[in-house]
């Protein structure tokens, strides 16, 4: 599975990368996971590739997405390269103001007004995002990725990132 994750610097896109990828080789799989982002530390372009596979992996980059979670309209149009009629185009229509122009089966959710609502901050948006993903693409279970947080981050953050989760998840189940 190809996997692109992007927004802008700040919102989380190499930390969801690394759960992803954590979460993945804890179930088996080989994994590549790679960030991209621009000089500035918040705000530039960020992104970050997954792929996720039961054998060996011979390039490091998305190719042909499978899917795509979207949290901010900058470096749009340069992420959607490989985009096909199948590709899962998930998105923030509240921090992605340009038309996705492109195939795909597109998906909006407020990702940062749900973790205004839910948490009293949008620093949650792109794990939100990272539940509904893992959702609805049935490639892990989000036990799996549940461990990856616990793994990956000090316990002090670990209820509200597994909250969010959670939440993402939720949004897919309805």
């Amino acid at each position: 599975m190809e996997i692109k994750l992007c927004g802008v610097g700040g919102q989380g896109m190499g930390f969801a990368g690394r759960l992803l990828g954590e979460a993945a080789i804890t179930a088996g799989f080989h994994v590549v996971q790679t960030t991209a982002y621009g000089v500035e530390s918040r705000g530039g372009a960020s992104t970050a590739d997954i792929l996720i596979s039961e054998g060996e992996i011979s390039f490091p980059e998305v190719r042909r997405p499978d899917v795509i979670l979207i949290m901010a309209a900058k470096g749009l149009k340069s992420n959607l390269r490989g985009v096909n009629e199948d590709t899962l185009i998930f998105y923030d229509p509240g921090t992605v103001n340009e038309e996705i122009e492109c195939p795909g089966v597109k998906k909006p959710f407020p990702f940062t007004n749900i973790s205004l609502k839910e948490f009293g901050n949008g620093n949650s948006a792109t794990v939100i995002g990272l539940g509904a993903l893992v959702q609805a693409t049935g490639m892990l279970k989000i036990e799996t990725v549940e461990k990856a947080v616990r793994q990956c981050l000090p316990p002090r953050v670990h209820e509200q990132n597994l909250k969010a989760l959670k939440v993402g998840q939720k949004l897919i189940e309805k």
